[in-house]
């Protein structure tokens, strides 16, 4: 397994009022910036989009033995042609909440190379989404 990050963002959100924002995964979908993400749907514990490329990431709800700071974890399943978890962690903070998301993927140094611009990219994004929404 390989481990991604995303950056480290300040928001003016407490870590629980995050997680249930992020629990709806409708919500998710407003995190993602129009243009990098396209055709984003959920359905109960399920949620997909396409990312640049047209590549489709299909996500679900994955609630078993989740560490504390994680917020939400989600796992790829079929008919995405990687598989990955994608997590939100958040701490709480005076103000608010430090938040990253994450990954583990399962990837081969071949396909690494061609999946991990674009998980970093929707990381990086999915960051300043959240900056948008809830502003210090």
């Amino acid at each position: 397994m390989i481990a991604f990050e995303g950056p480290e963002v300040i928001l003016g959100i407490s870590k629980e009022d995050l997680k249930s924002e992020v629990q709806d995964l409708a919500n998710i979908g407003k995190l993602l910036p129009e243009g990098a993400v396209k055709d984003f749907s959920s359905k109960g514990d399920k949620c997909s989009f396409k990312v640049k490329g047209g590549v489709s990431i299909h996500l679900e709800k994955d609630s078993e033995n989740l560490h504390e700071n994680v917020l939400i974890r989600m796992r790829t399943i079929v008919p995405t042609p990687v598989k990955f978890s994608l997590e939100v962690v958040a701490t709480e903070t005076e103000n608010g909440c430090k938040c990253n998301v994450r990954s583990d993927a399962d990837l081969n140094p071949f396909t690494r190379m061609m999946v991990e611009p674009a998980l970093k990219s929707l990381f990086e994004e999915m960051s300043e989404g959240m900056k948008k929404r809830f502003p210090i």
